[in-house]
Order: C-alpha cells, then structure tokens, then sequence
C-alpha cells in the first residue's frame, strides 16, 4: 500500500540509514525532575552542515521520583508540548483597549438612566368575605415585648408560629371552620401591600425549621387605611380546624414601598421556647444557569495572604459536571482563586495562591452534597500557617497543610463561572460573603447561619457580602458598596424561606381567632406595586496592566412607568424623564514592554494514565521527524517540552547528508500554535481567509498541520469523542479534506494497560503516544513569489445540538517551503517494522515473519520499479524485485517473503538486520544517493516452542468482540476461530511443522477481554488465553488488558539464538494477571520436592502460605484471594533446591 504524506510522518527506529555522520544533541534528562524548560547550548559546528533528517528522540520513564501527584506515571492523560522559543531581539508593547463603562456586562454606545427607580402597577384580583355572625376567640397568654412586622429599610417579612390546639379550645374555639384573625397593631397602617396569611394543621409543638407545604391560603390582600388597636382580618377563604391538632400560622408580607415605615404588633409569649421563627426582609437568591454568570467587584483589591469565602448552595443538576462556582483572576489573568463545585470526577476542588501556580486542596462529593439541598459552605487560605480549610455547614470537612501561596490582588472575580465565563454553575447561592483573613472554627459555625452584621468578629476584615434580599441586585451589605453585576438582569430571584437569619424565639402575636358565619365571597381588585428591576453600571479605569473598577452604580433605565391590568396587559403608562446620558468610549493602556518570542511547537504528546501503569525499567522511546525545525535548532536554543508526571529525556540526532528537499523556512500560517473554540472556528471568526505571501527563491511548499480534539460537549461529548472533516482551501478552492479520528490507533497502542479509557478512539490523539502532523502539499496549486489567499474551514455544528460549539481544538498549521528536489532519481529505505526492537513496535515484534520495509521515493521522477535486498547474516540475502508507482515522497509498505527459514540461521542478532534498495528502474547506478540506501535495525527473536501445545481461550460475556487466529511466517491463515460463544472455555492443540508462526487474538471493542471500565459501565467479565504445553506448564499468558488486538509471535522446531523454551518453564508462572478470585501458580522445574507457597503484600506482611508436592519437577497450586484487597501482591515458591518469586494485581 501507498503510505503518502498526507498521513502520518513514519517513524524512525533508534538506528537509521547507515555510513552516515550523526551528531547528538542532549537535552533534558531524566535527571531533569522538575525542569521542563530550560536553555541548551547546540554544537556551532552545526552551524554550516546539511542535514538528511534531523529527529527527536522522546523518552518518558515511570519513576517515584516525579513530583506531579502520588502515582510515578501521572494519574492522567495531559497534552504535553515539545516549544522552542525563537528569541528574535525584537521588542514591542501592546496597546490594549476597553470600554469605559459597562452595564450588566453590555457596553452599548450611549446610556439614558436615573439614580433613582419608578414604579409600576399591576391590578390584582383578590377575594374578599364579610361577616355575618361571629364570635372572638383570644388566645390567651403573659404580655411579651410588642414584634415588628414591619421594619425600616425592609421590604418583606415572614413569620410562622404555633397555636396549640389546648389554646384554642382554652379560648372557646370548636370544631369547624375560622373565618378570620384579629391582631393588636400598636401603629396605625396606612398601604401594605401582598400581605398572606396561611395556615396548616400539625402534630408538632414547636418549630425548629420553616414549614414549607400543606399550607391552605386564607389571606392573600392589602391592609389599608387601619388605624392602632385591634384590626380583624377577615378571611378570604375559611380555614376547617379539626379540634385536635395545633395550627401553624404563616403572617408575611411584601411590599416595594415599606422601607421607611415601622408596624408593630402585641405579643405574647407562648410557653414554648422555640414555637415562633421570624425572618424580616424579602428573602432573594442568585440563581445561575449554565448560560450565566456575575461579576464581583473586588477589582483593585488585595486579597494578601489570608482569605475566607462563604456562601449557601443548592445545585441544579450539577453533580457530575465540570464547574466553577467562581473564579478569580490577576492582572496577567492568572488563577488566585477558584472553586470547581464540582468537577466532573465529583470533588470539590479549592484553589488559593498566586505565585508560580496555586495551591488546591479536594475531596469527593456526594450528589446530596451538591444538589437539591441547601448547605453552607466555607472555604479559607492561611498563608500564615500554610492552611486551608473547607467548612460543610459549620464543621470542618476537608483541610491541607504545606500550602504557603499568597493570593494577591485581584483583577477580576466572577461567580457562577470561571473567569472567561466558562464551567458555569447551575443552581441557587445565597449568603456571599469574602473576607480578607482566616475566620476560626468557632465563627465559622456560630455565624453559619445568621446574618453579617457589624457584629461580627471579623466585620472589619469583610470585603463584600451579598444576601441578595429586598432588591432585584447584588447589592453589597458589607459597607464597601461594590455591587456585584449579573450577566442577565433576573438572575437575583425572590425565594419564600431564606436559609439565615431567621430568629427562633418563644414569644408571638396576640390574636384572636373568629368563627361564625359570613356573606358569599366576592372578588375585588387592587393595585400592587411592582420591585423595579435596576442594572448595574460599572466605570472602569486603567491601571497596572488591567482595567480596575472606578465607580459602580445601581441604575434604571425604563423609560415609562406603567400600570398593568390582571392578565399584564397595560392599562395605563406614563413617561420617565431620564436625567443621565453617558456616552462611551475607549480607554487604553500599554503592556510593559516586552521581547517578541515566537512560541513554535515542534511535537506533541499525550500523557498516559498512570494509575498501575509503568513505561519499563528503561523508559519508552517515541522518535518524531523534526527536519522541517531545524532552523530552530541552532545556537542557544529555549527549549521546553513535556511536563513532571513522568521522567523525561530528550535529545536530538542530526543526520548529516542531502535531504531530498531543502528546507528554506517554516513559519506559522495564522499564529502559533493555540486552542480554538469549535464554534468559532464553525463561525470562521478564527482561522478565516488569511493571505500568505509565498518567496519566490522557494520552489516547493506544504501546509503542516498538528490538531488534538477536545471537550466533552454536546450529545456526542465533543470535541474529544466525536470525528470531524476538516479542509484547507487554496485562493478559494477546497483542496485538502481529512479527518484526525484515531479509529483504531488508540487500540492498538503499544502501551497497553494503561489506568484509564486509553484504548478508546479519540480526535486526533491516543493516550499515552505521540500526535501525529499531516502534511499538505500545495506546490501545484501556487506560485513561488506569489500571494496566495489560505483559509480552513471545519465541518458545521449540528443544528440540533449546538453544545458541540463549546469543544476545542488544540492546533498547529505551519507553512514550509522548500528547494527543488536534490534528486531525479532515489529510492530510500525509511523504515523497518519488523524484526526491530524499538518498543514503539512491539505489537508485531519480536518475530520472524516476513520483514516488513517501508519505501519511499526521494526523487523528481516517478519511481516504478527496484530491488530490495535484506539479510540478517552478510552474504544471505532475501531479494525482492517491487514494482508499482511512487511520486515524490509517497511511500509504502513492502513485505519480503521470507523462502526458506534457513535464512534466519547462524544469524549473530549483534549484527542487526539490515534491508537495502538498489537497481532504480531496473538501471544499477541510476540511482542518485547511496546514504539513504540502507537501514539497520537492531532486533530480538522470537520465543521458540518445542513440542505440541493447545491454546486455551476463556471467553467473557462479549465473545462476540473476539476473534483469533494462528498464521504462519508468510501470513497464511492455519487456524481461526471466528465465532465465539459467551464464556466457554476452548481448549485447541496443535503440533505444528517447524517455521515461524503468530497468534492474534482481536477484539473489535478495542477494549481486550478484561477492562476495568467496561467491567464498570458495561458489566463486561474478563476472560483468559494462554499457550499451555500439553501436559506441562504454561508458555504464554496473554495481558487481558490489550485494546485493539494482542500479538504472540513464535518460531517451531528451531531456535533463533534464543533460550530454548522447552518442556520444562524456568520461571514461577501466575495466572490470570490481573487476577480477581484465583490465582493458578505454576512452576516446571527443580526447586525441590516439599514447596512452600507463600504470598505477601506489597510491604512484605505474609498473608497467606501453604505447602504442595512437586511432581515430576512440576508444581501446580491455586491460591484463593477473593479476600484480599485490590493491589500488587508477591508470591514465593521455597524448596530445598531454590526460589523463585512473582508478583500478579489483584483486581
């Protein structure tokens, strides 16, 4: 097959073409822990030499050392960036621009407002009953001090107490129904407004919360024109007592026109210490939305060292998701503060600290916890002693210690969101209050649920409190009037029941309670005044790199004031006389000066997820082509590459000789490399049509694109889990269309086990690997010297699911231009995919299948025909005589039939394999450079097996993902076993001729047979397969954890310079591994007659032991752990004659 560069640059194994001078280049090493950039020195002498290929050599190595968390591979799976940073000696400054006042988050171009608000009117139907005949009932009890039910600056109270059914009928009261209630006011009233009185029969003789339901409404209606002394309010609808139960009685009011009035009423006190709650004010909320979001302003303020923010929740579906219930930024925009409440893997996560990154404290959550139920929250940082806390309804749930960061100044601070508006919460707050030091236990629980006042300990210290009551405003109650400003003007809503402040207390109202009977009911109307709905304006100034909040105002801007009729129509309207008009403008300031560094990205890496993960005693090797970078690696070079999860060492080869193509320069397209908005790159405000003038000393130019795919957004979790077609159009025409979906690369990873969903397809990336660069070749759509017009378009956001918008792409699109090619004529041997015993391929190595060589054309012309020659013994040669039709820098794939497997005889592995290409077009010397004519690699052998086996294959419960077979050297299929049935046991033996031979056991799931999250989430079991000796031990267990396919590749009736693996195992064999309820332990070999099992755990405490017999030199016990813990445990096999040891995973 044809291996063009639109897909994904070959790799290179750890010894290329041959005769050819390689200088390296060391960088970091893996002594390098916690540096990941750093400057390093290039040899001059590369300075003035050219270069065949220039690569890196990228190596992470598992190791305890690391300092990113607890795991030696880092728990998960990161974008790493390989970044050179091209220091040019150029400096600049950036002008930066903003408005000068914002109003709820809008900067329209001119404002009409008042201070001051309007009211509008709204008719509301009420019903109303006259008495006919009646009797007054007193509740009696001892004279208490007189209850306000009205208080200055409020606009809203609410009151419940109770009335014990003995009271009642002490007063007279019967069965049946009260038609009003008669209260002792001590001032005179002239307008309430929205005064309800509910009522309910309970069983309860005091009140230690509000009572929520089951209350009937007998009031619902203004209080006008009443003079001081004893008022009856006559109900609109009866309230049937049963004569047995107490009543609980619910007086509230709300009216927008009460702030400077004072009503009190005649109290009594009850017996009861706690059968009265009263709250005063209209109780309000912040309700967020996962489309909203508020400023707080503490803008310009310095939050030092000690902090404590608190605040009530209830959440709305947020358990589960990614969030941020606030944020807050410095002046460079980086993180000070966040809270995710909670993140998607359900912890709350608290982060405080500003210098070099931030400190976190977390914990995981309850659904309870975040959702549907209201609980107080506090969160504190002291610097001091290096604390933090998080307080759950005043008792102290989680804290950390060793976390000296301090927080700083604050640019801005967002709630309901991060600080680009992002990770929106969704649900109720209330009671938000920061302070600038570290509250104690004590006050945290005293204070948890009462109001802020002037009386509190730490008043001083407050910076800004919100309780979000009597106005539709976050309106700061802590003295500093700084208003908070919500994106959407209804995101303060009134709510019945406040979470604090209310007061529980034994006294209560002295009523009378009227029965008798009254006239039909008849239905009235009146008029109720209206909250107004004020916005919030902000003037912003600049100062110290940032725009700071000058002056914050509450203001109205309706232009007419109205009167509505019951269905809200208008029935009346008036002009509003606007006394302000701001006009706005631009404001600006300049950014220190600075160093233009072009930040240029030369490879990217995926982290692998580490959990029970290890890259092997000596690391992993991933080898990228970065000969288009060259002109980067020179001189003193800034390098920085990956990050502390795992070790790193990193180095570069430069492989001197002619390239097949001159690299002139390489330059970004649109800007370095950066993370795009899915929506707005399916928008085309991002990466839209962009002109690119092309030299004209270039003759050649290709498009080279990096793009990852992330987010977890929409219906189909975009835009990690969701392919998408993207294109490049040249002045105009779409000429590049392709997807980056890793349909079966992740699966095939050859770091398999790893802690996470790492076998899955994903866009444009696999867990635990390399990123792959495309590569568009444009030359035959432009000009050299010209200019051309580049845009890139990606495929549309479903209509129906415009969530995906929310997705990113993390993308890199260079432009490089190149000489003519240097060669009519050249053929190259590139790669060897086996034998070799890079890592990178060992899914299909060791074996002694038919080699495999990757070719490509390196010069002008076409090429159709060559030789290709490989040996492993000098002198031995496999030839091949390839035809077919390669353009300039196409590949392929070429298998070379092995004939005869005596060709792998006498072979010295030291020696390496080597594959050659000669006779271009049947012409011996037409082609036109030799160095790239031969590759070596080195490589291992296969095991040999000697004597008849059977393979032994347990089934899960998905046998349908499953498939094996056994093939031989040449690919030839022996044996198959295609349909498979839910877990059954297959025994199948073979005596086979001697040759080289392979078994593939495949899963179309990609997810192997035993995987820990489709155990979890699909209820998937795990199965075995294993290579088992007939009437001996076992040769090869095979990892249940292989993705996509697992590969054993083995040679019969000769032995390829390797130990012999015959009748008898020299090795302790555990299995299966990972294990859940059994382990089988094996051992063929001497180590005595008499054997003790014992098994450890990871610190060597003995858990288990017991003896067994050896037969024959064979010993077979199973060992029973369905007891044990999930872990890695240690088992030793003891007799006269040795030891031997193993170790297996409990699962």
């Amino acid at each position: 097959m044809k291996l063009f560069l639109l897909t994904l640059v070959s790799f290179f194994t750890l010894q290329t073409a041959t005769a050819q001078d390689t200088t390296w280049v060391q960088t970091f090493t893996f002594d390098s822990i916690t540096s990941r950039r750093s400057e390093f020195q290039f040899p001059a002498s590369l300075d003035t030499k050219r270069f065949e290929k220039v690569l890196m050599y990228y190596k992470l190595k598992c190791s305890p050392l690391t300092t990113w968390d607890q795991y030696n591979c880092g728990e998960w799976d990161y974008l790493t960036y390989t970044r050179i940073f091209d220091h040019t000696g150029v400096m600049d400054s950036v002008r930066v621009d903003g408005m000068h006042y914002r109003i709820n988050t809008l900067s329209p171009a001119t404002s009409s407002y008042n201070l001051t608000p309007t009211y509008d009117q709204v008719w509301k139907n009420v019903q109303r009953r006259l008495p006919n005949t009646v009797t007054s009932y007193t509740i009696a009890g001892t004279a208490a001090t007189p209850m306000a039910v009205v208080n200055s600056g409020s606009n809203g109270h609410t009151m419940q107490w109770i009335v014990s059914a003995a009271d009642l009928l002490a007063s007279g009261a019967t069965t049946g129904d009260l038609q009003a209630m008669e209260f002792s006011f001590l001032n005179a009233i002239s307008n309430l407004q929205n005064v309800s009185i509910r009522l309910k029969s309970t069983n309860n003789a005091a009140l230690t919360a509000w009572e929520t339901a089951g209350f009937t409404t007998v009031f619902n209606d203004e209080l006008s024109g009443i003079s001081a002394g004893d008022y009856q309010v006559n109900f609109g609808t009866p309230f049937t007592w049963d004569g047995a139960s107490n009543i609980v009685i619910e007086l509230s009011y709300t009216d927008a026109n009460t702030a400077g009035s004072m009503i009190q009423l005649d109290a009594q006190a009850s017996g009861i210490s706690t059968s009265t709650l009263d709250y005063d004010g209209r109780n309000g909320v912040f309700r967020t939305t996962t489309s909203n979001h508020a400023e707080v302003n503490l803008s310009n303020v310095d939050l030092g060292g000690d902090v404590t923010i608190a605040f009530w929740a209830k959440g709305n579906a947020s358990f589960g998701t990614n969030t941020s219930v606030l944020e807050a930024v410095d002046s460079l925009n980086n993180r000070i503060l966040n809270i995710h409440f909670p993140w998607s893997d359900n912890s709350v996560y608290f982060d405080a600290g500003s210098v070099n990154g931030y400190d976190r404290i977390n914990k995981v959550v309850t659904a309870a916890d975040i959702d549907n139920n209201w609980h107080q929250w506090t969160f504190v940082k002291k610097t001091s002693t290096g604390e933090m806390f998080i307080y759950k309804d005043g008792v102290l749930w989680h804290s950390g210690t060793g976390l000296t960061r301090p927080i700083g100044k604050v640019a801005k601070f967002f709630l309901g969101s991060n600080w680009d508006q992002g990770y929106q919460y969704s649900g109720d707050l209330d009671e938000f209050a920061v302070w600038t030091t570290a509250l104690d236990a004590a006050t945290i629980a005293t204070w948890k649920d009462k109001k802020i006042d002037a009386s509190h300990p730490n008043y001083a210290a407050l910076e800004v409190y919100y309780d979000f009551d009597n106005t539709l405003a976050m309106v700061d109650k802590s003295g500093n009037n700084r208003l908070g400003m919500p994106s959407q003007t209804d995101m303060v809503q009134w709510d019945a029941y406040p979470v604090a402040g209310k007061i529980s207390g034994g006294d209560r109202p002295v009523v009378s309670l009227v029965q008798g009977t009254y006239f039909v009911a008849t239905v009235d109307s009146v008029l109720e005044t209206q909250f107004p709905q004020p916005k919030t304006l902000y003037e912003y100034t600049p100062l110290d790199n940032s725009f700071y909040i000058l002056n914050n105002s509450l203001i109205y801007d309706k232009t007419t004031t109205d009167t509505l009729a019951t269905n809200s129509s208008p029935v009346g309207s008036s002009l509003n006389t606007l006394a302000t008009t701001i006009t706005n403008d631009t404001i600006n300031y300049y950014n220190a000066p600075f160093e233009v560094i072009h930040d240029v990205e030369i490879g990217r890496y995926i982290t692998p997820y580490g959990i029970g993960f290890d890259l092997g005693p000596q690391g992993f090797t991933w080898i990228y082509d970065v000969t288009d970078y060259q002109q980067y690696l020179n001189g003193m070079v800034d390098l920085a590459a990956h990050n502390t999860q795992e070790l790193i060492d990193l180095r570069f080869a430069f492989i001197e000789g002619t390239p097949p193509r001159d690299v002139d320069n390489i330059e970004p397209i649109w800007s370095n490399f950066r993370s795009y908005q899915y929506s707005d790159l399916d928008n085309d405000n991002v990466l839209s049509a962009q002109e690119v003038a092309l030299s004209d000393t270039s003759e050649m130019f290709k498009i080279r694109t990096r793009f990852t795919g992330h987010g977890h957004n929409g219906s189909v979790n975009c835009c990690e889990w969701d392919p998408k077609d993207h294109q490049i159009f040249i002045d105009g025409v779409p000429r590049f269309t392709w997807d980056i979906w890793e349909e079966s690369d992740c699966g095939a990873n050859p770091n398999t086990g790893q802690g996470g969903t790492w076998p899955y397809a994903r866009e444009g990336w696999c867990p635990g690997d390399m990123v792959k660069d495309y590569h568009h070749e444009i030359t035959s759509y432009v000009t050299p010297g010209d200019t051309i017009e580049v845009d890139y378009d990606i495929e549309n956001i479903p209509v129906n699911d415009q969530a995906q918008g929310n997705g990113n792409y993390v993308m890199a699109l260079d432009l490089v231009s190149y000489s003519a090619p240097n060669f009519q004529h050249d053929a190259a041997i590139v790669d060897v995919l086996n034998p070799n015993k890079w890592e990178y391929y060992s899914k299909w190595n060791p074996t002694c299948s038919n080699p495999r060589v990757i070719i490509q054309n390196t010069g002008e012309q076409p090429l159709t025909k060559c030789k290709i020659r490989c040996w492993v013994t000098y002198g031995n040669w496999l030839e091949y005589e390839w035809t077919g039709n390669l353009g300039f820098l196409e590949k392929e794939v070429v298998e070379i039939p092995v004939t005869d497997q005596n060709w792998w005889f006498g072979a010295n592995v030291s020696d390496g394999f080597h594959a050659q290409v000669y006779d271009v077009e049947d012409t011996p010397n037409l082609d036109e450079y030799e160095h790239n004519n031969v590759f070596k690699t080195a490589y291992q052998t296969p095991e040999m097996i000697n004597g008849p086996f059977y393979v032994y294959f347990k089934t899960n419960n998905k046998a349908v993902e499953n498939n094996w077979k056994l093939i031989d050297g040449n690919g030839t299929t022996v044996f198959e076993r295609t349909t498979l049935t839910n877990t059954t046991e297959y025994r199948d033996t073979f005596d086979l001729a001697p040759g080289c031979y392979s078994i593939i056991l495949e899963d179309s799931d990609h997810d192997g047979i035993g995987f820990w999250y489709s155990s979890q989430v699909e209820g998937e079991t795990s199965g075995q397969f294993r290579l088992r000796y007939v009437g001996a031990g076992v040769i090869e267990s095979f990892n249940t954890d292989f993705g996509k396919y697992h590969r054993y590749d083995f040679s019969v009736g000769f032995a390829l310079n390797t130990e012999d693996k015959g009748m008898l195992d020299e090795s302790l064999q555990l299995f299966p591994n990972p294990a859940t309820d059994e382990v089988r332990v094996e051992y063929n070999g001497q180590l005595g007659k008499e054997i003790t099992i014992t098994l450890c755990d990871a610190n060597g405490r003995v858990l288990k032991e017991t003896t067994a017999q050896s037969v024959g030199n064979y010993l077979g016990v199973d060992l029973q752990i369905s007891d044990l813990s999930k872990g890695i445990y240690y088992v030793t096999a003891s007799g006269s004659e040795g030891t031997k040891v193993s170790q297996f995973v409990k699962q």
